[in-house]
This record gives structure tokens, sequence and C-alpha cells, in this order.
């Protein structure tokens, strides 16, 4: 039988970037109570849940997540010389040290993987690849840049398919998004095998209607995070204090230019394929000033909020067109006005507690992130067609990522990406739609009125003919995401989309 200590060590021992061993069975334990909150550097491996009901093991998802954000954002081991040493822990440094960049900061960028016309990513330990920042030399190591090669890709929601608008912080800055893959999903996707005929970072290889190129099937212990940041020029040291803050290349997709400065981390989503969970663990994370609380609306009792301008007179924002080249960034937009809709679950909000007063947790930034929600499917395998039905049934967006799509009872991490997963992308969309040749949006359609069975209204760059296939299916996913978006926001979508 399964005991508390064995159940502990299964969550928090780890080989970082590699394949991890299979956890025990849940339905061999007895003892259902949590283990005690860890802050180590171990990703975990999987997660024992012991009881049959979703809600019921809702503590020990949210453990695991909690688990999983500590250890990515672990200071990390930064070298001062090739070859450089990328996503693993540096286990003599405290957790909440900041002078250097955390775990996941580390991994591959969406950038690195996706260059200018197909070239072969640098291998996993090297930064020498182009800057989106442009120049004659290459990344510089560990340096954050917030841009792309697909000039608006880090403006909009939803990625690069156009789906969902900016988010303009209080200062008038936007938020920027970024994409990084660990190394066992980087090997994936430049070396996936024999059953590909080449690396997944080149569309015509990606899977298409007719193609006989298979479904996507990411290994077990593959993650991947997706970052929301704001800009913080003109934010207070009173409030700079309470955000993880560090540099970071923002582009200007106008100018082409980057400018250095500090951004302040108020969204993570992370993304993680365990043994037991190969259609992925979801879990996402938000910085507690973002908005206030559903309790706090009349009250307003936190510190300013990045997202919200205290006055309980101000109605919330609706979505703006995307960030486009005939929708170009401003240069003092308006802010968004952004309240949350649904509450964060009792359970999780309890666990969230645990964390952020535990030893090592209580008195670093990190005390001021929280968990919003965890899911995970059942009822599904990891091959194509499978039943995608999340679990919990808890419908709780992330504002920072999500904040267009909270209206309705499919709002959650995996209904978006279930629509990736229709299209036998194994739930990933940064890759079909960052593979090259990346799709050209010269101007982005009109969300909010285009009906859900029209062509888009931008055009691929035309494909090499081998690509075209794959670029099909490709666009047939954005025209589904942009439909269920549509829904979503009119309140019709439904749970399991």
């Amino acid at each position: 039988m399964l005991n508390r200590r064995l159940a502990t060590s299964l969550l928090t021992t780890g080989l970082l970037g590699g394949a991890w061993p299979l956890a025990a069975n849940a339905k061999d334990t007895k003892d259902t109570s949590l283990p005690p909150p860890a802050v180590s550097y171990n990703i975990p491996i999987d997660v024992v849940a012991p009881f049959q009901s979703p809600e019921a093991n809702l503590p020990y998802f949210d453990d695991f997540s909690w688990r999983e954000f500590i250890a990515l954002t672990w200071p990390v081991t930064v070298s001062t010389s090739a070859p450089y040493s990328r996503g693993l822990p540096d286990v003599k440094k405290k957790y909440g040290d900041v002078s250097v960049p955390g775990v996941w900061e580390t991994w591959k960028a969406d950038y690195e993987l996706f260059l200018p016309d197909g070239a072969a990513p640098a291998e996993w330990k090297s930064f020498a690849t182009p800057s989106p920042c442009g120049g004659p030399g290459t990344l510089v190591p560990y340096e954050k840049v917030l841009g792309s090669f697909n000039t608006y890709h880090g403006f909009n929601q939803a990625s690069m398919t156009d789906a969902a608008g900016p988010l303009v912080s209080q200062n008038r800055q936007y938020v920027r998004y970024e994409t990084r893959v660990n190394q066992a999903e980087f090997n994936y996707i430049t070396n996936p095998g024999a059953s590909y005929p080449g690396p997944l970072y080149l569309l015509k290889n990606l899977p298409g209607t007719g193609s006989a190129n298979p479904a996507l099937k990411f290994p077990s212990g593959s993650v991947e995070v997706k970052a929301s940041w704001r800009v913080m020029t003109g934010v207070p040291a009173r409030q700079r204090k309470r955000y993880y803050v560090t540099k970071a290349k923002v582009l200007d997709p106008v100018s082409g230019k980057c400018t250095l400065t500090d951004v302040g981390l108020i969204g993570l989503h992370i993304v993680n394929k365990t043994p037991s969970f190969p259609q992925w663990i979801w879990s996402t994370f938000e910085h507690v000033d973002n908005v206030p609380a559903l309790q706090d609306e009349r009250t307003r009792s936190r510190p300013p909020y990045s997202l919200n301008d205290n006055d309980p007179k101000t109605p919330p924002s609706e979505m703006g067109q995307p960030i486009s080249q005939c929708n170009p960034p401003q240069r003092k937009p308006a802010p968004t006005q952004v309240v949350r809709k649904r509450p964060i679950a009792a359970s999780t909000q309890k666990t969230n507690q645990v964390y952020q007063q535990a030893n090592g947790v209580k008195g670093t930034v990190w005390e001021n992130y929280q968990l919003v929600l965890t899911q995970w499917p059942v009822n599904g395998t990891d091959t194509f067609p499978n039943v995608t039905q999340p679990r919990p049934q808890i419908n709780t967006a992330n504002v920072a990522t999500e904040t267009w799509v909270q209206d309705s009872t499919a709002t959650s991490c995996m209904s978006c990406h279930s629509v990736s997963n229709s299209h036998q992308y194994d739930f990933v969309w940064f890759l079909p739609l960052g593979a090259w040749p990346q799709r050209q949006t010269p101007c982005a359609p009109q969300v909010a009125s285009a009906p859900p069975a029209a062509q888009p209204a931008d055009k691929l760059a035309a494909p090499p003919p081998e690509s075209t296939v794959a670029a099909e299916r490709r666009d047939k996913a954005i025209l589904d995401l942009r439909d269920l978006l549509k829904r979503t926001q009119q309140g019709q979508a439904t749970v399991g989309e």
C-alpha cells in the first residue's frame, strides 16, 4: 500500500527535462491526507489522487500545481560561458532569490524555435540564434526578449490566432506574452522520430487533412509555459516590490526596435504532460493585485491593481480588436478595466493560503501570487480521437491571459486547447501557429462580428506546395477557435467543447 511518505516522494522527486518515472496507482492508497507544503526545486512527477470524485481530488492537483510553480520559479543555475546551463535549478540559492532568472525563464522561447525562413533552432544549451530585436549578433545568454519574428505575436491574447484582443495595464502599457518549452518538449519538436518526415517547427511536417503525418503525441515530461508581463514604467516602488520584476528587451513592432525595460510577472500558465495524465495537467497562476477578488468589489481593500482602476463605478471594458498591421499598437492606449467574474474555488483558495504562508515562500515576492485553477482530463487517452472532458468543471479564467472569455460555462484552460486537440495537435496551439511558414496577418479579422463559418479575413503567405495540406488544417483550427471564443463571449459555449 502507498503511504504518505512514498506519495510525497513521488510528487517531489523528478528529472528535469527528461523522462520521469511512473507514479504509483492512486487506487492503491488509503492515506488520503495531503503532505505538508513542499518548497523544493524538484518538478513534481505526477499526481497521486486517492478519490473517484474530481472535486474531492482538487486539493491534490492544486498541491501539485503549487509544487510545480515553486520548482519552475526557483533561481536557475547561470553559466558565464558556453556551454550554457538552461533549466537547471541552483540548489545553493534560496527560494525567492531574484538575482537570477527562474528555471522556466531559461527554457527555449518560441522565437528560438520559429526562426526566419524555417531555419533550424540551435541545440538546447545554445543561445546562438538571431534576436527578434534585429542586429548582426545573436541572443545575449539569459536575456529576456518580449517579441517575435511574427511581428504582432505577443500582443494579443490567444496568441497568433488573432482571436482575442490585447490587454492594457493601468499605467497605459500593453501586457506582453511569451511562451517557453522545457527540454523534453524541445527535443520532441526538433527530433520527433521516424513517424514524421522531419522536425515539427516546419509546417509541412505537421498533421493535415489527408496527410500521412500522424497526430502529435508529446512525451511524458513535456512542460510548456505561457507568461503574462506588465511593463513597470511609472509603477511606484511600494507596488513594484510586490511583483517579480526582471529586465526585458521589449519589441516595438512599428519601429522594429527593442527597449530594455523592467517588466513584472502578472500571470503564468503551466501545462505538464504526466504519465498518468497524457492529456496534460493545466495550472494557471496570477498576481494577487491583478484585479479585486469578487468579495472585494465594494471595499477595494488591496493596493492599486494592475488591471483595474479601483473604482467600482467604472464598467468593465469590452474586448478591443487584435493588434495587427491595420490596427497597430498605440503609444498611450487606454487602460483595460478588468473584473473577475467567477470566483476562485474555495478549496483552491485554502491551498493558496497554505503555500503563501509556508516557510520559504512567506516573505518573498512569490507570496503575492495565487493559483486560479487546476484542470485535468478524465476518460481520455493520448491518442486521436479522444474524450477531452475537463475536470473539475470549475469555470474560472486567468484574468491576465483569458480576460475576454469569463462569461461562459465553457471558460477554462482546456476549453480552448481542446479545439487544438480535435485537429491532432495534442492540445498544443503554439506549435501549429508558429511553424514555418507562419500565417501572415496584414489585417486582423473583426472578431466580434465575424460569422462562425466565415473564411478568415487574413490570407496565408503562399506556402510551399508541400505545406498546403497542413496549412489548411491549421486555418480550420483557427476558425474553430474563433467560433468558440465568439460563442464564449456570448455565453453560448458549453463545458467540454
